[in-house]
């Protein structure tokens, strides 16, 4: 991850990346919540890809491995516009709503976590103090 972001910011910015994250991962969960609810069968394949999207979402607020599933947040946008998924969604049921779902998510993928994440404190940059080592010898 550190390849990926020179920095993970702070302050404002940050702030405003964690808002981001948040509204994106808690809309996919919910979402996935309401589908889980409405198909019954554990079996089912709708269920199966809601249950992915709902850890997908849970890791997007806190943080962890964000590009990774905020691209794939893009990718399942994208099918939903493009009526590729099926349609049972009440969220996103409208195009305008799965477009600024994407759009979205791929701001997350360019701009990355910020510094309130789980990524920034795994693959963050740290201050390494080396301390100078005593030598037996020296007076």
């Amino acid at each position: 991850m550190q390849r990926t972001f020179s920095s993970f910011p702070s302050g404002w910015a940050g702030a405003a990346l964690l808002v981001l994250r948040l509204v994106v991962g808690a809309s996919a969960t919910l979402e996935a919540g309401l589908t889980i609810a409405h198909n019954h069968t554990p079996a089912h394949m709708a269920t199966i890809a809601a249950g992915t999207a709902a850890i997908a979402g849970v890791a997007l607020i806190i943080g962890f491995l964000t590009p990774i599933t905020s691209l794939f947040f893009c990718v399942i946008g994208a099918l939903f516009m493009g009526n590729i998924l099926p349609t049972a969604l009440l969220l996103f049921n409208s195009t305008m709503a799965a477009f600024e779902f994407v759009v979205m998510s791929a701001v997350l993928v360019v701009l990355g976590p910020g510094a309130i994440s789980v990524d920034a404190r795994l693959f963050g940059r740290r201050e390494v103090a080396v301390r100078r080592a005593s030598r037996p010898n020296e007076p």
